[in-house]
């Protein structure tokens, strides 16, 4: 009845979304047509469903799109910590006819350096990541405001909100191939384990409960798999043992192999182009990337319920930087830092909306949604790499996260397994 009323109405599609929205707010909050509902998410949703079920009925805009968009950008871009960069990479020593280390550290693990695999040479890495995320933008999750309907009267406002834990894990298993002394390549398959709990209410400004949904379910499966190279241009001044170091470049394409629609992958081509550089031969060696990533198309998500009112994310610009140092021959200690900008949109937050003309007496409306503002990370990554026994090698990295106006992240611990074949 309230739709077929706005289409006999001259009323524009953005206001006509907005006065529908609105006032079903305060309709389904009247205790004679939904008191105390429950709703309970079942196992056939999807992610991006669930989300949607939980958060869209206590806004007048499109909340869950906000929502889905930050942790699916969150997951698609997380760093997987399998660049072993040669970690246990050996050469022949023209001095002794033996077989040598060409570096006496053992290489990054979040970032990269400029040292290839050397031809014939392979090396199988396996990595597990444990994450807790607690804020969107600026919002705690564990009470996160979603819709707000302000009005005279107590029993016509509203206030909806979420208490949501959101945690990922996920393992990536990496194989990286020397197939000339400076051409490397490799792939990353990620498998990913997101799961979602907690609950979401619509309150009256009486403190009576008009809705209240919960869920508890987890989704996993394959993510984005990478394709990796890396070409070494340069090699600095200096003899093979020790390596002095030099200018390589990387290139890494993701491949849409994620389901877009339980968060974890982005749907898209992506290829990122990077220049790394790395030097020294003494026990402390510095090294730097930086790269841009090309999306084969906009990642999009409604902000409005008008038609048009999208956000689209594309591109992202990486950069890092940091030391290896050898505190024994079989202990290398790691200090990265790592920065990434991903442009156009991701971030999420309130909007305030103007209220319909209507008699209900709401005086504003605001609501959960998609920004049309880029997502800046800034991680700190320390970590230790232990060789256990001839080409084993044990990585311990914790992520640290500085910044980042998506999805943030708690500290999330990675320990990863390295054998070179």
């Amino acid at each position: 009845m309230l739709l077929s009323y706005l289409n006999r109405t001259r009323i524009s599609v953005g206001r006509r979304a907005l006065l529908a929205a609105g006032l079903t707010l305060v309709v389904a909050g009247t205790p004679s047509v939904a008191f105390a509902q429950k709703v309970t998410t079942v196992d056939e949703l999807t992610l991006k469903q669930t989300i949607t079920q939980l958060v869209d009925p206590l806004a007048v805009r499109p909340a869950g799109d906000a929502i889905a968009l930050a942790t699916a950008l969150e997951i698609g871009t997380q760093p997987f910590g399998t660049a072993s960069s040669g970690g246990l990479v050996f050469k022949l020593d023209p001095t002794t006819g033996l077989q040598a280390r060409p570096t006496t550290t053992f290489g990054p693990a979040f970032t990269d350096r400029a040292l290839t695999m050397g031809e014939g040479q392979v090396m199988v890495t396996g990595t597990f990541s444990s994450t807790t995320y607690d804020e969107l933008s600026d919002l705690a999750l564990d009470n996160l405001p979603v819709g707000l309907v302000t009005a005279g009267t107590a029993s016509v406002s509203r206030t909806g909100a979420a208490n949501l834990a959101l945690t990922s894990k996920t393992v990536a298993i990496a194989g990286t191939v020397g197939v000339t002394p400076n051409f490397d390549v490799g792939v990353i398959v990620p498998l990913i384990s997101i799961k979602l709990s907690g609950s979401s209410s619509l309150v009256d400004g009486v403190g009576t409960v008009v809705r209240l949904a919960e869920t508890n379910s987890i989704y996993s499966g394959l993510g984005d798999i990478a394709a990796l190279a890396k070409y070494r241009l340069l090699k600095f001044k200096g003899g093979d043992l020790p390596d002095p170091g030099g200018i390589a470049v990387i290139m890494n394409m993701r491949l849409p192999t994620g389901d877009t629609e339980n968060l974890r992958g982005l749907g898209i081509t992506r290829t990122l182009v990077g220049v790394v550089a790395s030097m020294g031969t003494g026990p402390i060696r510095p090294h730097g990337t930086i790269g841009f990533d090309y999306w084969s198309k906009s990642v999009n998500a409604m902000a409005g319920r008008a038609p048009g009112t999208s956000v689209s994310v594309r591109h992202q610009l990486q950069y890092a930087g940091g030391i290896e140092v050898e505190a024994t021959p079989k202990v290398t200690l790691l200090v990265d830092f790592l920065g990434q900008h991903i442009r156009d949109g991701g971030q999420a937050g309130l909007i305030e909306d103007t209220p319909p003309g209507t008699s209900s007496g709401i005086s504003s409306i605001q609501s959960l949604a998609a920004l049309s503002e880029g997502i800046r990370k800034a991680i700190l990554v320390p970590g230790v790499k232990v060789n256990l026994k001839g080409k084993l090698l044990l990585t311990l990295n914790a992520l640290m996260t500085l910044k980042n106006n998506g999805l943030h992240p708690t500290v999330t611990p990675v320990v990863g397994m390295s054998l070179g074949l």
